[in-house]
């Protein structure tokens, strides 16, 4: 094997404590916004955003990539075979997840709203790139631009 140039102190500590905290706050949208879908639910005005959910895939994927760094950085250990192969499943799975999730939570929040009454306000709901609100309203209430703010 050959002999590579050791990266510097700072490199050592901050590379995987950026990988951990991104992959931490990754996580904690991915559950926050979670959590308030569902304690909008029943509401009269429901807002499902649905670029928040592409969180979940990033926190598992860096997460993975942060234990390897964490443990061959600060731990001073080598991965072994098995911790290579769970990191890269885990990559893999976060990937997997990153474009799966948003799609499978909208599918099955849009079949509930509709099946419980709600409807789409298109004037409230909007898109830009990956971000994307859906604005779900009872029919007890008037489609308007305003509801952005709820």
């Amino acid at each position: 094997m050959e002999n590579r140039e050791q990266p510097s102190f700072f490199i050592r500590i901050l590379g995987p404590l950026v990988f951990v905290l991104i992959a931490f706050g990754a996580l904690l949208w991915f559950f926050f916004r979670a959590y308030y879908l569902l304690k909008q639910m029943g509401g009269a005005v429901v807002v499902f955003d649905k670029g928040s959910y592409y969180a979940l895939g990033v926190g598992v994927g860096l997460m993975a990539i942060a234990f390897a760094g964490v443990q061959e950085s600060w731990l001073k250990k080598p991965l072994t075979k098995r911790s290579t192969s769970i990191i890269s499943k885990l990559a893999i799975a976060g990937v997997v997840l990153t474009f799966t999730v948003p799609h499978i939570l909208h599918y099955a929040s849009n079949s509930y709203l509709k099946n419980s009454g709600y409807s789409v306000c298109a004037e409230a709901s909007h898109q830009w790139l990956f971000v994307r609100n859906i604005v779900y309203i009872q029919p007890s209430i008037e489609c308007s631009a305003d509801l952005k703010k709820k």
